[in-house]
């Protein structure tokens, strides 16, 4: 999945894509180490897929309204 599908994914929805790239790393993994496949390459494209989840899900969202705050300073003569 691209990085501008998952942007387009509401905060619910990136949790499960999260839960399934995790669950395919590691097949990918086992796979890898038993020697039934020896794509390694499959196993980065999930560990970056799973990274990228994790950014977006940490990041605040644009789309939200910001909310400023504004510090009671005391006023200088």
């Amino acid at each position: 999945m691209k990085i501008q599908e998952l942007r387009q994914l509401t905060p619910k929805k990136l949790a499960k894509e999260l839960a399934k790239a995790r669950r395919d790393l590691a097949v990918a993994r086992f796979s890898v180490k038993t020697g039934k496949n020896q794509n390694v390459a499959q196993v980065k494209k999930f560990r970056q897929l799973v990274a990228q989840i994790l950014t977006l899900l940490g990041a605040p969202n644009k789309n939200a309204e910001e909310v400023v705050v504004v510090a009671n300073t005391p006023k200088t003569k």
